[in-house]
This record gives structure tokens, C-alpha cells and sequence, in this order.
């Protein structure tokens, strides 16, 4: 029980975070404009990570192992990734200019189609009830945007685009993500200041 207590406590716990950021969004609006700089925020967002990551490295490995098994190509592949979360970052403050939160947040959960197609390509297997559920989800989210009164969707096509392009940057990271951390024996604290360091400077 106590295995399976800590996922789940996780998970409950990402989604009330993700759920109370998204309606951030929204109540730091006023009158359609937000009431402080969007780069200023990725950039103390990520400065906070930044430090959180780098404490939490030295508590688990002290000052003389610091930098012990930093690989210069992870430190490529998080820049790379850390270029397209900030990129991702930019377009949702944006997004939540022109869109409802919950139009947002139900197009960013074809995130997973989106991730499974590109684990299909790199040769990974999903089970078929795994494919089912994605393609139930897709087709859902299509009818709750959907208005047959004005045979139009509720929303300009380009909020559309950029919520799909946002779904992708995210797949996209998840999936190279995932690689980096399986494929590097490089501490994931590290690999993380590497990341947010990458971020703090480019926001």
C-alpha cells in the first residue's frame, strides 16, 4: 500500500498544481492584458528551480562530487529542451490571452496521442487499449468545441493552431526527456540545474 501511496499522492498532487496555475492565468489578467511581464516570471520561475534543483544536488552529493558525471552531452540535450520550454512557456501566457482555461487545458490533453505517436516512431509499443482510450479522449475533446448552431468551432482557428502547436512542444520535450534521463547516468538534480540554468538565461 505505502508503494503505491506515493505515485498516487504525486499525481493528485501535479494535477492540483497544474489546475491552480492554469486559473493563475486567468485571475493576473486585467482587462485582457496581464499585470506584470511574462518573461519576468519564466525567468524567477525558473531561477526558483534552478535553485531548488541546485540545494537538493548538494544535499545529495556534497561539494566534491558537485559536477561528478556531467556528461557535455546532456548539457546539449537541455539546452535544446530548455529552448522549447521556453518557447512552450511564451505561447501558453499568450493562449491564456485568447482562450478559456478550459478549452486550454482540453487541448493540451492530446498531449498523449501525441507522445505515443512519437514513442511509436522511436520503436516503442503502447497496448491497444492504451491507443483506444487516446482515441476516445481525441474525439471528445473535437465535439466539446464544436458549435452546430454556427457550424463553426467556438474558437478563431489560429487559437486553435497555437494550442496544437503548444500540445506539440510538449510532446515533444516529454518524449526527449525521457530519453536524456533513461540514457545518461548523469544525477537528475543536475540534469535538472542544467535545464533551469539553460531556461533562467534564455527568459
Amino acid at each position: 500500500v505505502q508503494t503505491c501511496a506515493l505515485p498516487i499522492s504525486a499525481f493528485f498532487a501535479l494535477v492540483f498544481i497544474q489546475a491552480t496555475a492554469i486559473l493563475l492565468f486567468k485571475l493576473c489578467q486585467e482587462e485582457g492584458v496581464y499585470t506584470f511581464s511574462p518573461a519576468s516570471c519564466i525567468a524567477i520561475t525558473e531561477f526558483t528551480k534552478l535553485c531548488l534543483a541546485t540545494t537538493m544536488h548538494y544535499r545529495a552529493v556534497g561539494k566534491d562530487a558537485f559536477f561528478e558525471g556531467l556528461d557535455p552531452r546532456v548539457a546539449l540535450n537541455y539546452a535544446g529542451l530548455a529552448l522549447l520550454y521556453t518557447t512552450n512557456n511564451y505561447i501558453t501566457f499568450h493562449v491564456h490571452l485568447v482562450a478559456d482555461p478550459g478549452t486550454y487545458t482540453l487541448g493540451k490533453s492530446v498531449t498523449p496521442y501525441l507522445v505515443a505517436l512519437l514513442l511509436r516512431a522511436l520503436g516503442d509499443r503502447l497496448h491497444e487499449l492504451q491507443w483506444l482510450c487516446i482515441i476516445i479522449q481525441c474525439c471528445g475533446i473535437a465535439v466539446t468545441q464544436y458549435d452546430p448552431c454556427a457550424d463553426a468551432s467556438l474558437l478563431p482557428l489560429s487559437t486553435y493552431g497555437l494550442i496544437a502547436f503548444s500540445a506539440c512542444i510538449t510532446a515533444t520535450c516529454g518524449v526527449w526527456n525521457q530519453k536524456v534521463v533513461k540514457g545518461f547516468t548523469t544525477p537528475i538534480n543536475l540534469q535538472n540545474m542544467c535545464l533551469y540554468a539553460v531556461g533562467f538565461t534564455l527568459a
